[in-house]
């Protein structure tokens, strides 16, 4: 089932399966990514849990941002797709991850459960960082033209997308059909979000940062999920924030896990929903 559900930054796509009444898991997507990246988990998820995926303001599906991006912005969207859900295990991919720990150090009542698939490896406590493409986006949205990047989204968008998901995986084939990534990736609009989005990050994480600082996480599973099988020392601090987390490889893997080991994502939030006290 899909809808489009409003949120204070815009009309928000949402999409849901498995059976009411089963725990909630909501999947949160990286940079630019959309709904159906998660299309393999899923599948594997839905024997388990109520899956909600959705497709962040100018992204997807979703309508245009009213707002730029930033860790406010996204913790109130998670409240726009967590109404009416009393508490939900949230796994966030990459940047997302950012969301998702905000969200849980803010809402600690609304989160049963955290999944991070291969955050950003940004060593907690360092600070805000210099991101050379993060300075770029900055000068796009400065100095680019309007009109030339929506010519350029609409000609080269989607085939950008399906280089990245080459690059970000180990040759799988993309799980959304090539007609469905040609419709979404070539809106004008969704260029100009990854931009923002991206130009967005290292505020994001100077944010996150002060956020730690102040907000503790609930006593709730914490995982994090690192593609491959050498495990980043950032991604080991991550993990480290709450003394009962722990860090997982995911050998077989590249920085799209929930495209090339749908499993592994499944077993970790499996892992969680066993630690629920109702279950």
């Amino acid at each position: 089932m899909t809808a489009m559900i409003p949120s204070s930054a815009g009309r928000v796509h949402v999409a849901s399966s498995g059976r009411v009444g089963l725990p909630v898991v909501v999947l949160s997507s990286g940079l630019g990514g959309a709904w159906f990246d998660w299309d393999r988990t899923v599948r594997l998820l839905e024997p388990h849990a109520r899956v909600i995926v959705f497709d962040r303001p100018g992204l997807g599906m979703s309508g245009p941002a009213r707002r730029g991006p930033s860790l406010a912005r996204e913790v109130a969207v998670l409240d726009a797709v967590m109404r009416g859900i009393p508490k939900a295990v949230l796994v966030g991919h990459s940047m997302a991850s950012m969301h998702v720990e905000a969200y849980a150090r803010l809402r600690p009542h609304r989160v049963s459960g955290v999944v991070l698939l291969d955050p950003d490896t940004e060593t907690p406590g360092a600070g805000a960082p210099f991101d050379m493409s993060a300075v770029i986006a900055q000068a796009i949205r400065a100095f680019g033209s309007r009109w030339l990047g929506a010519r350029l989204t609409r000609r080269f968008g989607h085939s950008f997308r399906n280089l990245l998901t080459a690059a970000s995986t180990l040759g799988v084939t993309d799980p959304a059909p090539t007609d469905l990534v040609e419709m979404v990736y070539r809106r004008p609009g969704v260029g100009r979000a990854v931009v923002w989005e991206l130009a967005s990050y290292p505020g994001q994480v100077a944010t996150l940062e002060r956020l730690r600082k102040r907000r503790e996480l609930p006593k709730v599973p914490w995982l994090v999920l690192t593609a491959g099988r050498r495990v980043w020392p950032e991604h080991r601090s991550l993990a480290a924030l709450v003394p009962w987390g722990r860090n997982v490889p995911v050998p077989g893997s590249r920085h799209m896990i929930q495209m090339d080991r749908p499993d592994a994502v499944v077993m970790a939030v499996r892992e969680v929903l066993r630690g629920l006290p109702d279950r």
